[in-house]
Order: structure tokens, then sequence, then C-alpha cells
């Protein structure tokens, strides 16, 4: 990302009004969170198949097989369901001996919509932010070089993100 504009809206995205605040509640969610990715080491220890799973603001998980399927945890609700509070406690744990300690490192990316700011509604920015991420995290191998596919680039330019951005995204 060369974009100065990109890069504030990326860093703005990436911080939450709610960093360094208590969080009470919903620690369930952690345990929850840790028990999946705990299935996600013995499942991929001993099979090909890798589910998917997604959780939702209820008490509820679904998950899916399927043949190439990749591991993740996608935290979806409605508004003031705690998406941001919990993200938040995830990203940067407030207490020193929380389960979240251990979870914030397998933080693949983030982005924290504001409401109130536009430039974190911005499409195009939330996909090159994404990217930006997991290039750095260095959790999934071979993902750089899958950016070097021109038709990759293409679909992550400025305009064309916005055009078509489920392509991009994908």
């Amino acid at each position: 990302m060369t974009n100065p504009w990109e890069e504030k809206v990326c860093k703005m995205a990436q911080t939450s009004l709610l960093q360094g605040k208590q969080f009470y509640c919903r620690e369930w969610v952690f345990h929850k969170l840790q028990h999946c990715l705990q299935e996600k080491s013995n499942c991929c220890n001993s099979t090909v198949n890798a589910p998917s799973l997604v959780m939702n603001s209820g008490n509820n998980a679904s998950g899916v097989s399927g043949k190439g399927a990749a591991w993740g945890v996608l935290l979806v609700g409605g508004p003031g369901s705690g998406k941001t509070a919990l993200c938040t406690e995830l990203l940067w744990p407030s207490s020193p001996t929380s389960l979240q300690r251990g979870l914030h490192r397998q933080a693949l990316a983030f982005h924290f919509c504001k409401a109130q700011d536009s430039d974190t509604l911005c499409v195009g920015g939330f996909i090159r932010g994404l990217v930006a991420q997991i290039c750095r995290s260095g959790l999934l191998q071979g993902y750089e070089d899958k950016l070097r596919d021109p038709a990759v680039q293409s679909l992550l330019q400025p305009g064309e993100c916005e055009r078509n951005p489920a392509e991009a995204f994908k």
C-alpha cells in the first residue's frame, strides 16, 4: 500500500475506541474460539478435509466441511451485539492472565468499521487492508505468491476493487 490516504484509513480501521478498556462478560466466546481452534489442530492432523466455522453473536456455531475448505472463524452479529468489544478484547487483551492472550496471536486480519467515519466503510480500503495484514501476518504460506498473479493484482487496484468487491474479496 503506497497510497497515503489508504494507509491512514487502514490504520484507523485497525484501532478500536474500546482499546484499553476493561472487558466484562462474554468470556464463553473465547472458550468457544479456543475449542474450535483446538479442534482444527486435531482435525488437520488426521484428515485432509478441514471444516470452516462461522460463529454468530448467539450461542450457536456451525461447522461446514468440504474438500479444500479453509479454517477460520467469522464473527457476525447485529448492531449492539458486542462484536467490537469482543474483537477489541481478542486483539488487545485487557487482562494479563486471560485466555485471549494466546488467541490474539492467531488473528489473521481485522477491520473496525466506524459508522461516523465513512473512510472506514470503504469496501476497497477494507479489502486492501485485509490483504496487507494477511501478508504481514505470515500465517498463510503462499499467500504473497498468489498476489503476484496479474489477474489478482488487477482486481485489487483502486477503482476495480470498488466495482467488483466480491471478486476482489475472494
